[in-house]
């Protein structure tokens, strides 16, 4: 009797050609020709970890589908196993799953394991923790090799504004740079806040690096940034939060030219301490400020959403935040 088979195909940024995804397919049609099996349906993930089940768009919908009614297929078909999983508490949960709710094989095509009995269960699960190790095991050494570079001074991510890269190295251009320094002068000289620099910029009609609005967050970052004088700074616990003196951060002397003078950065970086001391993080708002609105009212302009503002009412998002010119906003005396 010929079985029905789906094949999952998954291909992280690290794996090798062997691991392509047209590689993977010619395997698995070679196996189930010569098996008896009759190829449905194709699901692959690109570009993906194999370590998070729920961040693999493609395995979930055949997880779906695998457990829908009637039966679709009866077997899924992997390269190797490291393909379905390299975690082996999702390959333990959605093998078994697969099993119980719907009598579901997971077959490897390069690891021919033969019949299913209790030595097979020992063979399959060194197989799997191997794959785990390797995804554990190279983690590390990028992550090593990513804090070597840090060290170096080594930019590691794309080019903040200002900057471009130039035979992998940072270089100014020339727009841009001048109007970082707009933006450090303009602060340290305490003619605008960060709101009132971010709303300065938008209608410049500058862009962030990504193409979007500037926000107050978006002008605090850039005041912070240390590549503006010359320097790198990587944090390898994670992002910086807007943790700017996270002591786990690497900060360490670049070998791009600064846009920024350290005189003008220490001005700015003073000012920013003296604010946060007078206006330390606000506290969670009062709980009994009217809170039903949020998220039904917006603003006629930008289309943001109504936020409470100070307990005293509900104000534009854009605008609290610099990207939207014209303030829309509402007592919350009167909801």
């Amino acid at each position: 009797m010929t079985q029905t088979a789906a094949c999952y195909i998954r291909v992280s940024t690290d794996d090798q050609a062997e691991f392509s995804p047209d590689a993977q397919l010619r395997a698995i049609k070679e196996y189930a020709e010569k098996n008896n099996i009759e190829l449905k349906n194709i699901y692959t993930d690109e570009g993906i970890s194999g370590k998070s089940a729920d961040k693999r768009p493609a395995f979930m919908e055949m997880i779906a589908t695998a457990k829908s009614k009637p039966k679709q297929f009866d077997v899924i078909l992997v390269h190797k196993f490291d393909r379905f999983a390299r975690s082996r508490e999702d390959s333990v949960v959605y093998k078994s799953l697969l099993k119980k709710e719907a009598d579901i094989r997971v077959i490897s095509v390069t690891e021919n394991l033969g019949t299913e009995d209790k030595f097979t269960v020992i063979l399959e699960a060194m197989l799997e923790a191997m794959a785990e190790y390797y995804s554990l095991n190279l983690a590390d050494e990028v992550k090593k090799g990513m804090t070597e570079k840090a060290q170096r001074g080594e930019y590691q991510t794309t080019a903040p504004l200002g900057y471009e890269y130039a035979d992998k190295k940072l270089v100014p251009v020339p727009k841009e740079a001048e109007f970082i320094r707009l933006i450090f002068n303009k602060f340290a000289d305490k003619q605008m806040g960060l709101r009132s620099l971010a709303e300065y910029a938008n209608n410049m009609g500058m862009k962030t690096k990504r193409g979007n609005k500037f926000e107050n967050r978006t002008i605090e970052y850039i005041l912070n940034n240390p590549v503006y004088i010359g320097k790198t700074r990587w944090t390898p616990t994670g992002k910086t939060k807007r943790n700017w003196n996270n002591p786990d951060s690497i900060i360490a002397q670049g070998d791009h030219e600064p846009i920024i003078q350290n005189d003008l950065w220490e001005r700015v970086h003073e000012i920013l301490k003296i604010q946060k001391e007078i206006h330390p993080k606000r506290a969670k708002q009062n709980a009994q400020t009217a809170s039903w609105p949020k998220g039904l009212m917006r603003c006629g302009t930008c289309g943001s959403t109504l936020i409470c503002f100070k307990n005293a009412y509900m104000q534009c998002n854009g605008y609290a935040k610099g990207s939207c010119g014209i303030s829309h906003c509402v007592p919350t005396a009167l909801l």
